[in-house]
């Protein structure tokens, strides 16, 4: 046997037993030096790439991904998760050419069809990704999953019982799966139902689970109570919810946004953010909604983008992952100031790659961009979309903070929302971000009231609709009948029509009140 072929399949078993111990930090040396001294062995590729991706890593592993395709051009695993990785930084485009690839070399490659199918959940094609969650689910009812993919979906688009249906199958099938559960809560009304509710107690009460993070189940059965008006026990329940996931955080979670503040503010302090007539940059009417999470993003969203002339698409990334790739580069930050002014000439370019990234969903319509955390790039946004609007909404601060803690977020970003003095910490950044822009180009700036916007819906859509430039279309009063697609917390009540009990609901819980007294 040939003594190269021994030692790499050595060194492939070593690599093997540190992976089911973790011990991601020497699977990436080794795996890093392995690749230097044998750079033909995809394998080695495969490790430091999904290592590297478990660290966080994912500019790093998607170099790692490219070197390997470069070596060889069909290897499944690189093309599968360079298109993954292309999804998760919107780089869309290139994840539709990276995963067809794949699909045309393994067309029956369940894994290869369940990242496309993802990526039309991004891509907001819902009718394609459930077809092919739907032949994987005919397939394998196990794989990967997909039940809950399904049921993600179905929610998306407001087919609730049949989200209902492979929910409540995953639930009694994988009882320890409370993500289920969680899921389960944010569509039922336990005002007129109590078997789910009565379910979820008996697994909090179930001792073989006390091993799992019980985070999930808390928020489902505080939901619950809130339903039924019983607010003590809905507190309760939400309290242990929010200790609980809190536990799972590591480190600062408002780091990032701590920095975007400052270097926000150090950017753009001496400079005069003037209207940019320039005609090389992105032409299009781009409409950004901003706030804080549960402030009423997703309502205004559903208002804006039931008119003929928008099209919604939803929390978008563009910014967000931009803005995190480059805004701690400091040759990034040298190109685009020079002499405390705007570089404008450096800018052209991103404004139309972000331009172009916004006509991927939609060539010829207003796109709509609810991100709340959108707030942060104000300035950048009034001088890349010359012809943006900004509309920044806001709500009674305390009936706000309550919506967010008593809500499960995704993702680490929104590690900050299951603590009382991270969420304070969070809303004195906002405040603080918002006062600068809006000493900066308060006229650029539509501010809208929750609680205006709920007592008259009629006069307030319509002011909301002149300052788009959009005529009054009666669809945008009944907003809750629209079938566009909702991602967010608010799944649910945005396909209701507009109610008033979400107006001073923090009054409910007298404990809440005590909790945010120096908010």
């Amino acid at each position: 046997m040939n003594k190269n072929l021994e030692i790499i399949n050595s060194e492939i078993n070593n690599l093997n037993i540190l992976s089911k111990v973790n011990n991601i930090d020497e699977i990436i040396k080794r795996s890093s030096i392995l690749i230097k001294k044998y750079p033909q062995v995809q394998i080695f590729y495969n490790f430091l790439g999904s290592s590297l991706e478990k660290k966080n890593q994912i500019y790093d592993a998607e170099v790692i991904y490219t070197k390997a395709l470069e070596i060889d051009s069909k290897n499944i695993f690189a093309l599968v998760n360079l298109g993954r990785i292309s999804r998760i930084i919107n780089d869309l485009e290139r994840s539709e050419q990276l995963l067809k690839q794949a699909l045309s070399l393994e067309p029956e490659n369940l894994l290869v069809q369940l990242n496309y199918g993802e990526l039309k959940i991004d891509q907001n094609n819902f009718k394609e990704a459930i077809y092919i969650f739907e032949k994987i689910y005919e397939k394998n009812k196990d794989f990967q999953n997909v039940i809950m993919r399904l049921a993600t979906v179905y929610s998306i688009i407001g087919e609730f019982e049949k989200a209902e249906k492979y929910l409540s199958i995953n639930s009694k099938k994988k009882p320890e799966l409370f993500a289920a559960d969680y899921r389960l809560s944010n569509i039922i009304n336990y005002s007129e139902r109590k078997d789910h509710q009565k379910l979820i107690l008996k697994k909090i009460e179930n001792k073989k689970f006390d091993k799992f993070n019980k985070h999930l189940l808390f928020f489902a059965i505080s939901k619950s109570y809130e339903d039924q008006k019983d607010y003590e026990r809905a507190f309760k329940y939400m309290e242990l919810a929010n200790k609980e996931r809190n536990k799972l955080v590591q480190g600062n979670p408002l780091r990032y946004e701590e920095y975007f503040l400052n270097k926000n503010k150090e950017i753009f302090s001496n400079i005069d953010i003037k209207e940019n007539i320039n005609n090389d940059f992105y032409e299009k009417k781009l409409i950004f909604i901003v706030g804080l999470p549960r402030s009423g993003t997703t309502l205004l969203h559903q208002i804006l983008s039931s008119h003929s002339g928008t099209y919604g698409v939803g929390e978008s990334i563009v910014l967000n992952v931009f803005f995190f790739k480059n805004f701690m580069n400091d040759i990034f930050l040298k190109k685009i100031k020079k002499d405390n002014k705007i570089n404008i000439e450096n800018l052209k370019e991103i404004s139309l790659k972000l331009g172009k990234k916004y006509d991927y969903y939609d060539l010829n319509k207003i796109k709509i961009d609810k991100a709340p955390s959108n707030f942060f790039w104000i300035g950048f946004i009034s001088t890349l979309f010359p012809n943006s609007k900004i509309i920044h909404i806001k709500r009674n601060i305390k009936d706000n903070c309550l919506s967010i803690y008593k809500n499960l977020f995704g993702g680490n970003r929104t590690d900050w929302t299951y603590d009382v003095k991270n969420i304070q910490k969070y809303v004195k950044i906002y405040r603080e971000m918002m006062d600068f822009w809006k000493s900066k180009i308060n006229k650029k700036i539509y501010e809208i009231n929750y609680e205006d916007l709920v007592k008259n819906q009629e006069i307030e859509i319509k002011n909301l609709l002149n300052f788009c430039n959009l005529e009054f279309e009666q669809e945008c009063l009944q907003h809750h009948k629209s079938k566009n697609p909702i991602k967010t917390v608010s799944i649910n009540q945005s396909r209701h029509p507009i109610y008033k009990d979400s107006i001073e609901s923090n009054l409910k819980y007298k404990n809440f009140n005590n909790l945010f007294k120096d908010i």
